[in-house]
This record gives C-alpha cells, sequence and structure tokens, in this order.
C-alpha cells in the first residue's frame, strides 16, 4: 500500500534545517523504507515561501512509516512542526 508523509515546517528553523539536512537526506535513501518520490512544499502565493515536504511510501502499514518518520534527523530535532501519514490509494500512474 502506500503511505504519504505530509511534514510542515516550523517558524524559525531554517538554521537547523539547512544544518540537518544531508543527515536527513540519508535517512530517507537509506534503504529502512521504500521511499517512491520525495519533494519540498511550496506556498502558493507570491511569497513562494517553503511550507514542508511530501513523501510517499510503498510500506506494510501506516506503523511502519510512522518508525522511519520518527528517526528523521528533522522530526527529532523539531524541524516540523505539523506531521501528517495517510494512506493513499493511487488511481491515476
Amino acid at each position: 500500500m502506500y503511505i504519504i508523509r505530509m511534514a510542515f515546517d516550523a517558524p524559525g528553523r531554517d538554521a537547523d534545517r539547512k544544518a540537518l539536512f544531508e543527515a536527513h537526506r540519508a535517512h530517507l535513501r537509506s534503504g529502512l523504507a521504500r521511499v517512491v518520490q520525495s519533494g519540498p512544499l511550496f506556498a502558493t502565493d507570491a511569497s513562494g515561501a517553503k511550507a514542508g515536504a511530501l513523501v510517499v511510501f510503498e510500506a506494510q502499514d501506516a506503523a511502519e512509516v510512522e518508525a522511519f518518520s520518527a528517526a528523521d534527523p528533522y522530526v527529532v530535532n523539531g524541524v516540523y512542526d505539523r506531521i501528517e501519514i495517510l494512506r493513499w490509494d493511487k488511481t491515476i500512474g
């Protein structure tokens, strides 16, 4: 099944995000979970500000993604202030 993680950036954590970027990226590429797609989210207004990130996983269940997410350096260090993990039923593509 597909599970998505939508994570929304905590205000004022840009320096932490930059400092932890390589560790975060290494975690996503570690093979500990099957990451299908991943990328940043941006505001649709004129600012185009970074808002967070979306990751699509192929997993047995949400618990697998929750455990993987909990170990993400961005999560451990409070770069995100809100995370949603949801099942996704792919219908096109």
